[in-house]
């Protein structure tokens, strides 16, 4: 199922529901050939952080609505190509859901080091769904309503309760 569709479904019970995608900067740059510039519907997640000179690299969220349709669709394009596009189901407008996931963009390793957290990779993201426990869990997708991503050419879906990877 589309992304798009999946939004009218879940709309039909939850109205708020909006729709981001959550784009690696440097897989954008280096498959498009250009920079994603931040607007009032693209925003780097790096902003205000330690790693602020590398904004353009990081990770980006994107208000689907919006952005204009060619974007989406070169985006979801990108999907297809390359690990490089996740989709977000929430109810927060983009700077409040800039703000929450700007909170996971570190994690503190067992010997007390901070390390940066990947998880705008698919990859990385389906290894969390799976490892991560319960109060884990509920912090990272706890205000996320559904999130999608390609895991072997599949659509996957993390939700609040469930994983679907």
């Amino acid at each position: 199922m589309d992304v798009a569709e999946r939004l009218n479904q879940l709309q039909a019970h939850h109205p708020a529901l909006c729709l981001y995608a959550l784009v690696d900067g440097v897989q954008y740059e280096t498959h498009r050939q250009a920079r994603l510039i931040q607007n009032t519907s693209c925003y780097p997640l790096f902003t205000g952080t330690p790693d602020a000179a590398l904004a353009h690299a990081g990770p980006w969220l994107v208000d689907v609505a919006r952005s204009a349709p060619s974007f989406v669709e070169n985006l979801a394009a990108l999907e297809q190509e390359t690990p490089s596009v996740t989709w977000l189901f929430a109810v927060q407008d983009l700077g409040g859901l800039a703000q929450l996931l700007q909170l996971h963009l570190e994690t503190r390793l067992p010997d007390g080091r901070t390390a940066l957290l990947r998880f705008w990779d698919p990859r990385v993201l389906v290894k969390l769904a799976q490892i991560l426990d319960p109060t884990q869990r509920e912090a990272m997708f706890g205000h996320i309503h559904e999130w999608h991503l390609l895991l072997d050419a599949k659509r996957a879906i993390i939700g609040r309760r469930n994983a679907d990877v």
